[in-house]
């Protein structure tokens, strides 16, 4: 089967010549801004239901008609998985994997580089639908059954998941750092931290494109990041021993210590996992990203506008192509390898090298073997930069604290325009178009408003709360949402393999290694999810803490084992080969 043609010989005329796949220069430089083609749908003719187009369902028919966008270079399009990367950094990458190392030391490293892997193959697959429909991936899963169920449970889920303000908090608390450590009087975070989402709700809501504003900020923050952090390990220096065990721990696959699974770890653990890159429902907005910039057939739908933005018509449908059309599918395949390198140059390569740089500036400054600091973050931070301080002056110290600052601040920001567009989209595809007064534009300064007054409210609530509310400090705002984030991975994981297999026709749907790969993904986000409802469900009954922590086969767990199993085994029904379907 033909896969994409630039390396083939070709002859004059031929459809896979090199000029009708790739974009010029010109035309490909355009995707730096974003590209949106406006079309006229009454002219378009409704694509057929299957065989070589997409299933649809129980939504509006497919259009069919435009072209397939000529293919541009990499370093047309680099901006997408950089955001994704802003919202990584802050998390997993400079607070929970260097947090677990410091307890366990580099034994446990290979748990980082294969979640890292395992994102990286789940948002190349989200992104699947989107280059070849123009839709959403939620405008995908509500043609899925007829009341639009997961939308709106996803929705749900991404809110109790990252409605909690942990990054802002976080980034102001090292802040107050750095003014402490410089002289400044001592104050508390929680002023700070309303300052900045209120700088998050200014710089997105009064963009023209509200995405081209994300992607300039989260550039400008992350390249702030590496300097800083490498700049404090270069002058601190590392012991080759602490390289060389990060290197055994990469291939240790398998191995790690039992306490992992008990304590504080646990908690821990799951957010570090789920945060091996990004994390939870924000790995979909992969697909928005994408449509916003333009990229494949959302050429055609239109973007999202700030205040001082145009509104841009976005379809009610998506369009699509005949998966037999020679030339269309080398483009589209020249699509999904072109967003592929984007996201393995930008996401993988520098989450990669920015867990290398955090780890092992903790283990220079606090070695590993520190069981008092397990899920202990802002502990660890302020004993972190304490020592660097001793090590290398008081302006190294500022320029660590500064560039975690920067960076946790990147990924608040990211998470509220993330937030506020999977909410806003699903509402405005399932509710807002169907009337005259909600737009995309609309929508989306609504639920961001509502989402900083209320990330706003938590934080004055404790800062003013007293002790009943003095748990709502940084290191529980960022914890909590752990179990919420792996259940949401898991549950899209299914969806968008199924999506991806069972609705696209056979010319466009994954190759095998991706179909193990997300079956891979499946299972490891799906134990994490199947053991920690276990352990809710058996704290909330009462169950003692020893036979929570030590995996035994209580019936609860027993039973959330079997459904996780079963999940499976349909799973992996739906990722063999099927006959052609019927056009």
């Amino acid at each position: 089967m033909f896969q994409l043609g630039y390396d083939m010989s070709i002859t004059a005329g031929d459809p896979l010549a090199h000029d009708s796949i790739a974009a010029s220069d010109e035309e490909g430089s355009r995707y730096r801004a974003g590209v949106y083609e406006p079309i006229d749908e009454s002219t378009l003719e409704d694509a057929p239901d299957g065989g070589s187009y997409p299933v649809r369902g129980h939504g509006p028919a497919f259009k069919k008609g435009p072209k397939v966008p000529r293919v541009p270079k990499l370093r047309h399009i680099l901006g997408p998985s950089v955001i994704a990367l802003g919202m990584g950094l802050g998390s997993g990458e400079f607070l929970l994997w260097p947090n677990l190392v410091a307890v366990n030391g580099y034994g446990i490293w290979w748990l980082f580089w294969v979640g890292v892997l395992t994102q990286f193959l789940m948002i190349s697959e989200i992104e699947r639908w989107t280059l070849a429909t123009g839709e959403s991936t939620f405008a995908g899963m509500a043609r899925l059954d007829r009341v639009s169920f997961w939308p709106w449970f996803l929705l749900a889920a991404t809110l109790i998941s990252f409605f909690w303000p942990g990054w802002a908090s976080q980034s102001a608390e090292f802040i107050a750092q750095i003014v402490t450590a410089v002289g400044g009087p001592r104050f508390t975070w929680q002023p700070l931290a309303i300052l900045f989402l209120a700088f998050c709700w200014f710089g997105l809501a009064v963009s023209t494109f509200v995405y081209n504003a994300l992607e300039r900020f989260e550039i400008a923050l992350v390249a702030g990041f590496f300097p800083l952090l490498g700049i404090t390990l270069l002058v601190l220096g590392f012991a080759p021993t602490d390289m060389l065990n990060l290197v055994v721990g990469a291939v240790s696959i398998g191995t790690a210590p039992r306490e992992l699974l008990t304590g504080e770890q646990f908690p821990t653990l799951l957010l570090a996992v789920a945060y091996a890159g990004t994390g939870g429902c924000l790995l979909l907005a992969q697909s928005l990203w994408i449509r916003d910039k333009g990229f494949g057939m959302a050429r055609y739908q239109g973007r999202i506008a700030g205040i001082r933005g145009k509104n841009e018509h976005i379809s009610e449908t998506g369009f699509v192509f005949d998966a037999t059309d020679v030339t269309a599918l080398a483009r589209f395949r020249g699509w999904m390898r072109i967003a592929e390198r984007e996201l393995l140059l930008t996401f993988v390569l520098l989450t990669l090298l920015s867990v290398v740089i955090t780890c092992l500036l903790v283990t220079t400054t606090l070695g590993t073997n520190n069981p008092d600091l397990a899920g202990n973050l802002t502990g660890m931070l302020e004993q972190e930069s304490a020592v660097i301080e001793r090590m290398g002056g008081l302006w190294l110290r500022v320029a660590f604290v500064l560039g975690g600052s920067l960076v946790i601040f990147s990924t608040q920001l990211a998470i509220i325009d993330t937030v506020t567009r999977i909410t806003g989209s699903i509402f405005y595809e399932q509710y807002g178009r169907k009337t005259t007064f909600w737009d995309q534009k609309r929508t989306f300064l609504l639920f961001l408003t509502i989402l900083v007054l209320a990330s706003m409210g938590i934080i004055a609530a404790s800062w003013f709360g007293g002790e009943a509310l003095a748990a709502l400090q940084p290191d529980f705002l960022l914890l909590i949402a752990g179990p919420a984030t792996m259940t949401s991975m898991f549950v899209f994981t299914l969806i968008i393999g199924y999506m991806n297999i069972r609705r696209l026709p056979s010319e466009l749907t994954p190759p095998l290694w991706k179909r193990w790969g997300m079956l891979w993904a499946a299972i490891l986000w799906g134990w994490f999810t199947a053991e920690q409802l276990s352990r809710t469900v058996m704290r909330i009954a009462g169950v003692e803490s020893s036979t929570i922590e030590s995996l035994t086969g209580h019936p609860i767990r027993i039973t959330l084992y079997a459904l996780w199993l079963g999940s499976l085994i349909w799973f992996a029904s739906c990722l063999l080969p099927r006959k052609p379907r019927a056009g």
